[in-house]
């Protein structure tokens, strides 16, 4: 069943990458190829226009690697509970991650309890950052050592994506070369599964 999950992830996120490039090429080409729903909400037209119009093109290119990483954290999210909770049951989260990861997950769920917003979920993992899921991974190896092919190789995979992550999540283009590091670094981390 887990190989079973592993594999619609899998799917998923090729086609995400697929869906990524169909948008690049319309708008490297100024097309519409109609694989986006008819109902796709419009960007906020009262303030979007207000904006530069060399900045609006540099959110529209950065929109495709942010889509890529939002699936990829996530689907990490996902694979760790899965994994962890069938390993070691329910009470995995105060079991297994480290301390230092669960109090760091708390204090910024609390931050965000204080200053009145939404919070994201009420999930803790969900608090995490993506440097700390790597280390949940590592700490708890012998839970994920049937699924990754070598710790030292997926630490590497880690760390690149980390690096890569901080332009993305902080508003700031990417380097042509680093668009291509990402996708090889994408293309580590499916491969780094078993």
């Amino acid at each position: 069943m887990r190989s079973t999950n592993r594999d619609i992830r899998l799917f998923g996120l090729n086609n995400v990458a697929l869906e990524s490039d169909l948008r690049k090429i319309e708008s490297t080409h100024e097309v519409h190829l109609g694989h986006t729903p008819a109902g796709a909400p419009e960007m906020d037209e009262t303030y979007y226009p207000q904006f530069d119009a060399a900045i609006r093109a540099e959110a529209a290119s950065m929109a495709t690697h942010y889509r890529v990483f939002y699936c990829l954290e996530n689907s990490i999210r996902s694979l760790i509970s899965e994994v962890l909770c069938e390993k070691h049951g329910e009470d995995w989260l105060t079991d297994v991650v480290p301390q230092n990861v669960r109090d760091h997950a708390e204090k910024t769920r609390q931050k965000e309890v204080e200053s009145g917003i939404s919070v994201r979920s009420e999930e803790p993992l969900d608090y995490t950052t993506f440097g700390e899921l790597g280390e949940i991974i590592k700490v708890n190896w012998e839970s994920f050592s049937d699924i990754f092919r070598n710790i030292k190789a997926l630490e590497k995979v880690i760390s690149t994506l980390n690096t890569l992550r901080g332009p993305i999540a902080h508003c700031k283009p990417l380097a042509e070369d680093e668009v291509v590091r990402l996708h090889l670094a994408l293309r580590d981390w499916f491969r780094s599964m078993s």
